[in-house]
């Protein structure tokens, strides 16, 4: 029984990369719908509070990816997501909803962070009580925690800076969209948005990071290629596939669907 989400972990890495991107997308989407149905918005803020925390402990994972010349950091599938959930909470429930999800996952992985580096904090022990096998579990669960939690100000900054600018651009362009279209053509604003505010995303990101910030910045051709357009092909691939959930959202609008403020008569086109 100990053994079970090991040996699930060695059957998953029989597969390719793109496969388990393709079931990492669809447990999303799933995810997303059912929280839609069961809670609404409130479902949407812990989706994406918790999507901002998972995407941003997969980063430290390579994957290698047949489109990529090099390997690719994980996270980039769940990550996106958030972008696709603050476009149904602009659609079924206002910019205001979505913005409250926003703040929402920033002070979730700040918390996160504060909490991590307090438990990392505590003086560490030498474990000589118990005996040999458990004792060297306890000093590598010691090891991992610090080499996953430990964070690079550096990095958390730029990833908490680009989130913020990308994610309000992506807000306010969608519901820029969808008021010049009077409420039609839904797949262009959540397209359209998302593409445009994921390159934004990605861009800063990048800048920050590894130009602005970094001690040693890279050249202008690495950060184009590896750091700014390799992963955004991702993003477009997932923003593409979300596009059947953005119209599926409106089959799973919770019973007690209350619409936002401005009553849109929509074409679903």
């Amino acid at each position: 029984m100990d053994t079970f989400v090991l040996n699930l972990i060695a059957w998953l890495q029989t597969f390719s990369a793109e496969t388990l991107s393709l079931l990492t997308f669809f447990i999303c989407a799933i995810s997303i719908l059912a929280l839609l149905r069961g809670f609404g918005d409130l479902g949407l803020c812990v989706y994406n509070a918790l999507a901002i925390v998972i995407a941003n402990i997969q980063v430290l994972r390579l994957a290698d990816f047949n489109f990529a010349p090099e390997p690719l950091a994980l996270g980039t599938i769940v990550f996106s997501t958030t972008f696709l959930v603050s476009d149904i909470l602009t659609e079924h429930y206002g910019t205001a909803a979505a913005r409250k999800s926003l703040w929402l996952s920033f002070i979730a992985q700040i918390l996160v962070t504060i909490w991590m580096v307090i438990t990392l904090g505590h003086p560490a022990i030498t474990y000589h009580e118990f005996d040999s096998d458990l004792s060297a579990t306890f000093a590598a669960n010691d090891q991992a925690l610090l080499q996953v939690f430990t964070p690079s100000l550096r990095i958390l900054l730029a990833s908490l800076l680009a989130y913020m600018i990308s994610q309000l651009c992506d807000i306010w362009l969608f519901q820029k969209i969808r008021t010049l279209s009077h409420g039609r053509f839904i797949w262009l604003r959540q397209n359209l948005s998302t593409a445009l505010s994921g390159l934004l995303d990605n861009f800063s990101f990048g800048l920050i990071a590894w130009i602005i910030l970094s001690p040693t910045p890279i050249s202008l051709s690495l950060f184009a290629s590896s750091f700014v357009f390799a992963s955004y092909l991702l993003r477009a691939a997932v923003n593409v596939a979300g596009t059947p959930i953005m119209y599926l959202s409106y089959q799973f609008l919770p019973k007690t669907y209350l619409p936002s403020s401005k009553p849109w008569v929509t074409s679903r086109i």
